[in-house]
């Protein structure tokens, strides 16, 4: 991926100061004033300002379709373990060996590093490597029955976006599957416990705390007594993780490269300001508290408005802990990655008031200090929410602040999850090129696939869009691996090709591609289902794509009170109602938060499943951005998933009010990639649901078409113009 660079065109606001809160239109409505008494949510268009701002950049010229395709940058780059010197059986008889040596019965391996990373760098993929899962989400539970053969079992739980990947990539020889949420398979943890119970040498249940959640470390604790009558033991090993002791030598290191500044036309706001509104919160009659401890990187990331492009994949993030308190800022990393930047980094540094950097390994040891004494009797912390703080931190600090009393609020991630107007509208810079990407790429497959009858692998596919989005100006990178799927391989939710293995996309089936990016201005998350020509076009096929279309547009077009812990589930039933209509669902969530270049899953915003139950806290605010991504599946045939991301807004007081008084939100659509028009069977929409996918798709063209001829791709012109015709 590129480097940052500050010499880099920044879309023309180099000497621009930021605009006035009230200056920037975060949603602007297109024309059709009809929408405003109608069911509907305003569609945004982009302002004149950001018009002209992107009509500033050099015209990128693409019709030379005979270019060689570049490698995506994790072939060089890569995201997948190597092959271990070590076979499975004998990673798995080296474990059991330490086992043994620990007196140890069952070993638990969870996919997350220190910081409980969803994506994790090299380094830290325990998990994988004891495994060979390559899944981001999953954990490996490994026992030790038998000390003097060194035999055990072992299991690897995962959840239904990674069942087919994990059947295919799992040695059955050495381990079994856990399907989550699957009645017939046993939870990870009932495994554990039934294991430990039952063994014979040790009935001692180890874990490293440093990469375990405090919320599991508890859970042990307390069904050990209330549940099991302690037939079993709970002692996390702090002194090895015993993964990385098989894996020695051959371990990698992780990333050294300097971190660079996030200037204020991306983040905002300073890092000044949101030290300030934190103190402001901890002070509050809700916390009473004097020091807030950051753990997940890509809260750091935001506070400090620090990035990097190495430290893990697809996430522009470094690693380090933070230390806040009512009169000072400790920020925890590796030195070589501050000492090793830029005059403008160091520059930036300086400008942040009571800064304090110290080296990362010195963490744990300041955090064990933070006791009360007769100097400092207030000391009160609050900690992530137990499902983000590691059993390792809890138990590190002293006993004389009061562990019962520590509030656990993981306050950065709920702050910025709500972004600020620059955030906002950058977000609409970001979603206008991806959406573009999408466009270009889109028509050019179709040409390659239908006119030129061309052979594509799903791996050259993913490799064009990546073409594409490199040349559009600000690209930091992928924010994922591309999902490009053909046929049977859509079905699999979370496949992506490589170069070694992949499937030629046949244009006779369902092509899915699911793929986001990282620019300066923000993180994009964008899917699309498409059928190239009508051969092979079934009235089955339109019948699925429809009912998901439904689904999507079902929370698209949802207006809700404000102040509500239930929203995202009831957005979640909408989405799968036309699917249930038909005895049919699926088996992931239907959105999530996605971060301002950050993360592009961010929590804790999501559309949860519907069995998850409401949220503790209101997360339904204006300047909320999440995704839409209701899909159906069926395993070894074909797959279908419609994504978009969206704004929440405030609607006009034209839709009307609450009971209590309040104006109703709903959302801004974002991304602007036309549906795939021969897959809707307008038989199934009510007249709602035509009439917005007609002003989605004009919107859409009045967008683009002006720039697809200024870019002289008459092609791209052509498709879109073909896709966006009104029914």
């Amino acid at each position: 991926m590129p480097e940052y660079s500050e010499k880099e065109p920044l879309l023309g606001y180099r000497n621009r100061q930021l605009a006035a809160e009230n200056e920037i239109s975060t949603n602007t409505c297109p024309s059709f004033t009809s929408l405003l008494t109608k069911p509907f949510q305003c569609l945004p268009q982009l302002t004149k300002q950001m018009k002209e701002t992107y009509m500033q950049e050099d015209i990128i010229d693409y019709s030379d379709d005979d270019d060689p395709l570049p490698d995506l940058p994790y072939t060089t780059t890569p995201i997948v373990l190597a092959q271990s010197t070590l076979s499975q059986e004998q990673r798995l008889y080296e474990l059991r060996k330490l086992m043994k040596q620990h007196n140890i019965g069952v070993y638990i391996i969870p996919s997350e590093d220190e910081h409980q990373s969803e994506y994790t760098a090299l380094a830290d993929k325990r998990r994988e490597y004891i495994s060979g899962f390559t899944g981001s989400a999953g954990i490996a539970v490994v026992t030790l029955d038998d000390p003097e053969t060194l035999e055990g079992e072992a299991a690897l739980s995962t959840d239904g976006r990674y069942f087919l990947q994990a059947e295919k990539q799992l040695d059955k020889r050495y381990w079994k599957l856990l399907k989550q949420g699957i009645a017939s398979n046993p939870t990870w943890n009932k495994f554990a416990i039934t294991k430990a119970i039952s063994n014979k040498f040790s009935k001692v249940i180890s874990c490293d705390p440093r990469v375990i959640s405090l919320s599991i470390g508890d859970y042990f604790k307390r069904v050990r007594v209330l549940n099991y009558q302690s037939k079993f033991e709970f002692t996390p090993l702090f002194e090895l993780n015993l993964v990385d002791a098989v894996w020695g030598s051959e371990k990698p290191t992780r990333s050294m490269e300097p971190v660079y500044h996030l200037p204020l036309q991306y983040s905002g706001q300073s890092t000044d300001d949101k030290v300030k509104k934190i103190r402001e919160t901890l002070t509050s009659n809700d916390y009473h508290s004097s020091h807030l401890i950051i753990t997940a990187l890509d809260d750091i990331a935001w506070l400090f408005n620090l990035r990097s492009d190495t430290d893990v994949p697809f996430t522009p993030v470094f690693f380090a802990y933070a230390i806040v308190s009512l009169d000072s800022v400790i920020l925890y990393t590796y030195k070589d990655k501050i000492e090793k930047g830029t005059a403008t980094l160091h520059s930036y540094l300086k400008t942040i008031t009571g800064l304090v950097v110290k080296e990362y390994d010195e963490f744990y040891a300041d955090v064990s200090q933070l006791r009360t004494t007769v100097d400092s009797p207030d000391i009160s912390i609050v900690l992530p929410n137990k499902e983000s703080t590691t059993y390792a931190l809890y138990d590190s600090l002293p006993q004389s602040v009061g562990k019962q009393n520590v509030r656990h609020e993981s306050i950065v991630a709920n702050t910025k999850i709500f972004k600020n107007s620059r955030e906002l509208f950058n977000a609409k810079i970001a979603q206008y090129k991806d959406s573009l990407a999408f466009i270009l790429f889109s028509s050019w497959l179709d040409h390659q696939l239908v006119n030129k009858k061309k052979s594509l692998s799903e791996y050259d596919a993913a490799c064009k869009i990546y073409s594409i989005r490199e040349k559009l100006p600000n690209f930091k990178g992928l924010s994922y691996e591309t999902i490009s799927s053909t046929g049977p391989n859509a079905a699999i939710i979370h496949y992506a090709p490589t170069k070694e293995d992949n499937a030629i996309i046949d244009p006779r089936q369902i092509y899915l591609i699911d793929s986001g990016a990282h620019y300066l201005e923000g993180t994009t998350d964008i899917t699309r289902t498409y059928k190239f020509g009508y051969e092979g076009l079934t009235d089955k096929y339109k019948k699925y794509y429809t009912l998901v279309l439904k689904g999507h547009l079902a929370v698209a077009m949802a207006k809700f009170p404000p102040h509500s812990t239930g929203t995202g589930t009831i957005l979640d039933a909408y989405a799968r109602q036309p699917l249930w209509n038909e005895g049919l669902d699926f088996n992931h969530g239907t959105g999530h938060g996605v971060g301002s270049f950050g993360n592009v899953h961010e929590g804790p915003l999501s559309i949860s499943t519907t069995s998850g139950g409401p949220t503790a806290l209101d997360l339904y605010r204006k300047g909320g951005i999440l995704t839409d991504e209701p899909g159906f599946y069926i395993d070894g045939e074909v797959g279908f998933r419609i994504e978009s991301e969206l704004e929440i807004i405030e609607c006009d007081d034209l839709v009307g009010k609450t009971r209590n008084g309040e104006n109703f939100l709903g959302f801004g659509y974002l991304t602007k990639v036309p549906f795939c028009r021969k897959l809707i069977d307008t038989n199934l929409l009510s007249p709602v649901e035509v009439n917005w996918i007609n002003e989605y798709h004009k919107s859409v063209r009045e967008d683009f078409a002006e720039k697809l001829l200024e870019m002289e791709d008459k092609r791209a012109y052509n498709w879109l113009h073909k896709e966006t015709e009104p029914f």
